[in-house]
Parts: C-alpha cells; structure tokens; sequence
C-alpha cells in the first residue's frame, strides 16, 4: 500500500437527467464542451464518465483527478462557471441532479502487476461510508489497510483501490428535489475493475464476508455501495 500524493484530489460528480433533458442533450454537452473544459486546466489530469450497472439515480458518474485540490479555488477554474456558455447554463438549469463532491486522496492500492493500458476499470465501484464515532473511523482505517484490502488485491481482475475523504459538496443541478438531497458520504473508496466477473469469484466473496466486515457494517450510521460502467475516458 502506498500513501498518495500530497493535496491530489478528486471531483466526484453525480448526474442526473430528469424530465427536461435528453440523454442525448446531456451527453452531448457532457462529452463535448463539460470535460474538455476541465481537462484544458493543467491540474486536471483524467476524467471518466460511467453510467448506473444498478438501474439507480442518479444514474451518471463523472470523475475527474487533479493534481491538487486547490485547483477548485483558483481563478481559471472559477472563470468555466463566470464564462459558461448559454448551452450549458440552460442545461444545468434543467437538470434533476448536478452533485459536485470535492474529496482528498490519501491511500492508493493497485495490482503489483498493473497494466496501466486497463485505467479507468471498465467496471468501477463506488463505496461510501458513514462512521458513528471517531473510535469507529480508526477501527475502518485498521479494518481497510490490514483486511480488506489486502483481500481484495488478490481477487482475479482487481486493477486499483483508492480511498478519499470528503472536503466539501455541493448540489449545481436548477431542477434539483431538496427533499431528496445526494449524500456525499466523507469516506470513499473507488475501486477500479476489469469486469463484473469479479463479484462471482470466491476470492471476493470471502473479502467482503469476513467476521471484521460484517461487524463493521452493522454499526456504521450509513453506507452505499454503488457499481458503475464505463461509459467513455478523456484524454488531455
């Protein structure tokens, strides 16, 4: 396990379409104006877009490294809001959901024979998670470092692990239900895939039932697990 670099971040970006735009609409702003933008800053250094594998909303997944969290205060990152286009002001204002979350790296895990030809996974899980104390976080730190992810590491497809930490959310979408707010959950951890296969294989069966894990999972005050499919990466 290797600690990540000081102040890389992640924007970690929920959408969802609702009523008043077309996927094509979404897609097409998405792909074409939204993540060149971004990737044009030279703190961002990859983006992603997945689509739900659960059939759940919101139902799109954007992803984007950067090479520094600071980015996100800095004048020409604020200059792609001042300066949006009328399409994409017209677009966010109809969205249902538009969840900005704004997290820290701190721990990488990847296969010890990665082939960075397979980054981003085609199947990627996203995993929240809610502590009840602070005794409890500890206990999830140990419980991921010295359990679960040496497990996983060692199931047939695994690419990557990354855990994060919350800084700061916020919800952009016009249309969005405030009585239905996204939960920006202050551990997460994504994981990179070769496929779906990974969940049939006992290796992972055995890593996410161990006695540890599911003590965990009873006491936490919250958590979501979420799979995702690769819909298309950008290239800088």
């Amino acid at each position: 396990m290797a600690a990540s670099q000081v102040n890389a971040g992640l924007l970690f970006v929920y959408g969802e379409c609702g009523p008043s735009v077309t996927e094509e609409e979404f897609n097409e702003w998405y792909d074409k104006e939204h993540v060149p933008a971004r990737l044009a800053l030279p703190e961002f250094s990859t983006a992603a877009r997945y689509q739900a594998a659960d059939r759940k909303s919101p139902s799109w997944l954007a992803i984007y490294d950067m090479t520094t969290v600071e980015v996100l205060q800095g004048d020409a990152y604020r200059a792609l809001s001042v300066n949006a286009s009328a399409t994409e002001k017209s677009i966010i204002s109809r969205l249902a959901v538009l969840h900005r979350g704004v997290y820290r790296l701190f721990l990488t895990v990847e296969n010890p024979d990665l082939d960075a030809a397979l980054l981003p996974g085609k199947i990627v899980l996203a995993a929240g998670i809610l502590p009840n104390t602070p005794e409890q976080e500890e206990e999830i730190d140990r419980w991921y470092s010295h359990e679960h992810l040496p497990l996983l590491s060692k199931v047939p497809g695994f690419i990557r692990a990354r855990r994060f930490k919350l800084l700061g959310d916020d919800e952009r979408a016009g249309k969005a239900d405030p009585s239905s707010p996204v939960i920006a959950f202050p551990h997460l951890t994504l994981y990179d895939w070769e496929s779906a296969s990974f969940v049939d294989e006992p290796a992972y069966k055995e890593a996410v039932s161990t006695p540890w894990a599911s003590k965990l999972v009873t006491e936490l005050a919250g958590s979501e697990i979420r799979p995702f499919t690769l819909y298309r990466s950008f290239a800088k």
